[in-house]
């Protein structure tokens, strides 16, 4: 069962991750921090009935940042990465709208 401990540690791993990104200018992994603050923010508020979801955006955002920050960046992987967060955000979008603003924020920082 998905919990908001889950989502804060994944979110953190995520956000303490982004000063080893060497190829990411200040400016880009500053807006990255604030979006990826944003959305643990309002994943860890949402119901316990979402939760669930809550944590596949989480798990999802972690997946695309692994895999945009590869040393041998594929794009096809990248683009694949970028839509599963994208999606991710969108089953939340009934309660949550801006969780899909933030994830394309992201993706589009990154891609």
């Amino acid at each position: 069962m998905a919990n908001t401990s889950d989502i804060k540690r994944t979110l953190k791993d995520i956000t303490d991750s982004i000063e080893d990104m060497s190829d990411v200018d200040d400016a880009k992994q500053r807006k990255l921090r604030r979006s990826l603050s944003g959305l643990r923010d309002i994943l860890v508020r949402l119901p316990a009935d979402r939760l669930i979801e809550a944590e596949m955006v989480a798990d999802q955002a972690k997946e695309f940042l692994a895999t945009a920050t590869q040393s041998r960046v594929n794009q096809t992987m990248i683009r694949s990465s970028s839509a599963g967060l994208r999606q991710a955000g969108e089953r939340l979008d009934d309660i949550a709208p801006r969780v899909l603003t933030l994830c394309r924020e992201i993706t589009d920082l990154m891609g």
